[in-house]
């Protein structure tokens, strides 16, 4: 009697697809919208049940469920979320695949939605996880497709356990054998510092960090996340001088602090040519905004050719035109220093609120030196060493939040110290402003960079001290604990590390790099072994190279000059006139956000009726008829003859 175990491939080959899937929801996990990850992942693991009792659901029912799903999201959808919403709608068509009775057909749609969103995902973030998901990934769609190609010859085929073992390790060769052809190909491929994608992550939301404006009790938000906000590679230093510096804030309405960007603050230009200088590469995650931030002062920052002409630098504090929505990489040139010497314009620095207190007004006069500088410390000496503590919990929020603070709470995390210092400061006669960045971090030897987190984010005071320039003043208590210090254990110091030169020579692998591996690989030929053979090697490269290059451009240059259809003449043409009736349309608003900033009612009106005719038939892919277009026409004939 034989008693072999044998497995049915249509066991296997379910078996192999549910692991794919599985592996698409894990890389997916955090790249859409919570909601609907655990709404497609909910109907996944349903559907687990329901193969285990051999019960499907109807495909037309699942059929009109997605056809649902899909205009119900694509009612929503806009240029600036369009990978996220895509990437929701296959998530959830992925996981309705699962509900119905299988067949070959259903088979390789799976596969194709699981390898579309695995592609989507690159467009968000690339975590070296990813990277680990992908392998297995194709892995297990490797065995997957070849069981099914057995599965489609004979349904009712088994394989004994010898049989199986020796399929998957000959077979399991074929996408290990794609590795090196991809390392070569990733190598020699050229590429650009233009960040050309950076439009897509335009709907993802920032993780959290510094803004134009915080209020009080804000920071503490940002403090409590234990996200990775960048890495500074350099040498060590004294923990004294990890100041990182990021935001200046000038006003102050006694509750919010607002860095005014437009305003002048000072005349002339600090040099600092002849102070030591430590030299800084910054790899900042894509938090949201807009700040670079570099070691407290930075008087120098280089950015890709990308970006450089997108910097704006104020108050030794730098920032771009437009968010952070993609990791970048950049080089910073710092003076460490606790002061700034030059000239300001001291009025826009004693700056009060309306609602100031007389107990705090009261209180700044009680701590009034001799001089300036004394003011400074002992107003210093009183937050710092007094009767307040460090909190993160139940801060002030009231209408008078610094003077709860000051005489009622006497708690509250760093801002509010830096706040009812810089205002003392002012009541006394001296210009002060406060500064927003991260305080300290975690040197990783292995690497020799700092690891610098959401929770050491910290705000500090600078006065301005005559015949000295800024002077920084921290305030906060916390900082000369002799327990706050972050630590990571051996194994997460380990994997930070990995990450780290992952990011280093996987994500930031440009054409730099690529420059010095080619200077490397030519260093290695010596003249005299330059024979006509190596030569033709080189020739035949820098040809295929020069062809790829002129087939790029040939394409992109005939995708410029593709000819415009009705569809966006139309809404080109209907923006034109809005704008010439005062309303600009910014690039990151929708359609419907833009027309309801309109005041004028039968504008309004007119615009909205524009709109969603426009929407109806854009957004779904489909051309308009030649009756829709002559209604827009007509809607825009009306807008035009309507009075400004």
């Amino acid at each position: 009697m034989n008693n072999i175990r044998t497995y049915k491939v249509k066991n296997i080959v379910k078996g192999l697809t549910y692991l794919t899937a599985f592996l698409t929801f894990a890389a997916s996990f955090q790249k859409i919208s919570f909601f609907y990850y655990i709404l497609s992942f909910s109907i996944f693991f349903f559907s687990l049940l329901l193969e285990y009792k051999k019960t499907f659901v109807n495909r037309t029912l699942i059929n009109i469920l997605a056809l649902a799903f899909i205009i119900f999201r694509l009612l929503f959808i806009t240029f600036e979320t369009l990978i996220k919403t895509f990437m929701e709608i296959l998530l959830f068509l992925l996981s309705l695949k699962f509900l119905e009775e299988k067949k070959f057909r259903d088979y390789m749609q799976i596969y194709l939605l699981s390898i579309i969103i695995f592609a989507g995902t690159t467009f968000i973030s690339l975590e070296i996880i990813f990277l680990f998901y992908l392998f297995l990934y194709i892995i297990f769609l490797n065995f997957s497709i070849i069981f099914l190609t057995y599965h489609s010859q004979e349904k009712n085929l088994s394989f004994s356990k010898e049989t199986l073992t020796k399929i998957f390790l000959k077979t399991g060769i074929i996408p290990l054998l794609a590795i090196p052809f991809t390392a070569f190909f990733f190598i020699i491929l050229p590429r650009t510092d233009f960040p050309i994608f950076s439009f897509i992550n335009k709907g993802f939301k920032a993780k959290t960090g510094f803004s134009d404006t915080v209020n009080l009790g804000a920071v503490s938000s940002i403090q409590e996340k234990d996200v990775v906000v960048f890495r500074a590679k350099m040498k060590k230093i004294d923990e004294s001088s990890l100041y990182w510096r990021g935001i200046v804030f000038e006003f102050f309405n006694g509750k919010t602090w607002i860095s005014l960007k437009s305003q002048s603050t000072f005349k002339g230009k600090t040099n600092f040519k002849n102070k030591k200088t430590v030299y800084q590469i910054i790899y900042l995650e894509p938090y949201g905004d807009r700040y670079l931030f570099g070691l407290d002062v930075p008087y120098k920052i280089v950015t890709s050719p990308g970006f450089s002409s997108n910097i704006i630098e104020k108050d030794f504090t730098y920032f771009l035109k437009t968010p952070i929505l993609s990791r970048i990489k950049y080089k910073v040139y710092s003076c460490p220093s606790s002061y700034i010497p030059e000239s300001i314009k001291k009025s826009l620095y004693l700056q009060l609120p309306s609602n100031i207190s007389r107990n705090v007004k009261n209180l700044a006069k009680s701590l009034k030196g001799l001089t300036p500088e004394e003011t400074a410390k002992n107003i210093l000496n009183f937050l710092k060493n007094g009767d307040y503590k460090y909190s993160l919990t139940n801060l002030p929020v009231s209408s008078d939040p610094i003077s709860d603070f000051l005489f009622k709470y006497k708690k509250g995390n760093c801002e509010y110290f830096a706040s009812s210092m810089a205002i003392l400061l002012r009541i006394n006669g001296i210009p002060a402003r406060v500064v927003g960045g991260y305080k300290g971090g975690i040197y990783n030897k292995l690497g020799g960079y700092y690891l610098v987190k959401q929770k050491d984010a910290h705000m500090w005071v600078e006065a301005f001290i005559n015949g000295k320039g800024w002077i920084r003043y921290d305030p906060t208590p916390y900082l000369t604990n002799i327990n706050f210090k972050p630590k990571l254990s051996k194994i997460a110091l380990f994997w930070e590390t990995i990450n780290y030169y992952y990011i280093n020579f996987i994500l930031n692998y440009d054409i730099r790099k690529q420059l010095i591996l080619a200077q490397k690989i030519s260093s290695l030929v010596k003249p005299k072994q330059l024979n006509w053979k190596t030569f033709k090697i080189i020739l035949y490269f820098l040809l295929i190279l020069f062809f790829i290059i002129l087939s790029v451009y040939s394409i992109s240059h005939l995708l410029k000059r593709k000819p415009l259809s009705p569809e966006i003449k139309l809404i080109n043409e209907f923006l034109k006139i809005l704008k010439t009736k005062g309303y600009l349309k910014r690039k990151e608003e929708g359609l419907e956000e833009f027309i309801s900033k309109i005041k004028e009612p039968q504008l309004k009106e007119k615009a909205l009726r524009f709109v969603k005719i426009f929407e109806t038939f854009f957004y779904k892919d489909l051309s308009l008829s030649k009756s829709e277009i002559k209604k827009l026409k007509d809607l825009i004939k009306d807008i035009k003859k309507l009075k400004n």
